[in-house]
């Protein structure tokens, strides 16, 4: 269902998710700056809580109250039960050619919600560029090779769903060097050295960096 008719869109996007209301002054930044915002179902409700107007509603709509949402303001409704809310914001980027997105509001309560957030972005990661920012972390998706621009001695843990993955590191206190992680726990904790590292993957990782805490 749409409301509104298409718009051309920015090939990066920020979403923002019906989870928890982020606090760090950073993220409140990002959201204030972004040039296209698209909120994933109630999502909309947060955004509207911190004076933020999407572009772009997109979900099964079961949790929004559509009446409440500006005419200006597209509306998708996608009743495809195969699919989450995510998912479908996820392939409405594919279809719109927006390829970098930061994903805030993604975490929360819900540790199945969670969960499910990173390994949904996951099974993107040949297709979109996600950054999931919570008042934490940033977690990100390498599949390859990758650098990564940090401030020192912040918090890095590498987690892979590929006990074959062969990772190489550069510039952590603790670097893998054509090796793979021994167990779940092994790339828990590291930290950057410098002002970047860099990781080389053969199989997809994902990568949690700890944020510097700024509230509000």
């Amino acid at each position: 269902m749409l409301t509104k008719k298409d718009q051309s869109l920015d090939s990066s996007s920020v979403l923002i998710a019906n989870g928890k209301k982020p606090k760090n002054k950073k993220i409140i930044e990002i959201l204030k700056n972004a040039k296209n915002v698209i909120c994933v179902d109630n999502g909309y409700e947060l955004a509207s809580e911190l004076n933020i107007t999407p572009s772009v509603v997109i979900g099964d709509l079961d949790s929004v109250d559509i009446n409440k949402i500006s005419k200006d303001i597209l509306i998708i409704k996608d009743e495809d039960q195969n699919t989450n809310d995510l998912e479908k914001t996820l392939n409405y980027c594919l279809s719109k050619n927006i390829r970098d997105i930061i994903l805030v509001g993604a975490t929360g309560e819900r540790d199945d919600q969670n969960l499910a957030t990173i390994l949904v972005s996951l099974e993107y990661i040949e297709q979109l560029n996600i950054e999931i920012l919570s008042d934490l972390y940033s977690i990100e998706f390498v599949n390859g090779e990758r650098d990564f621009e940090v401030t020192p001695m912040r918090e890095v843990s590498l987690i892979s769903m590929d006990k074959e993955n062969i990772i190489t590191t550069q510039g952590l206190k603790y670097n893998l060097d054509k090796s793979k992680l021994s167990s779940a726990t092994h790339g828990i904790s590291n930290y950057s050295i410098g002002e970047n590292f860099s990781i080389s993957c053969s199989s997809p990782l994902i990568v949690f960096r700890k944020f510097c805490i700024e509230k509000i």
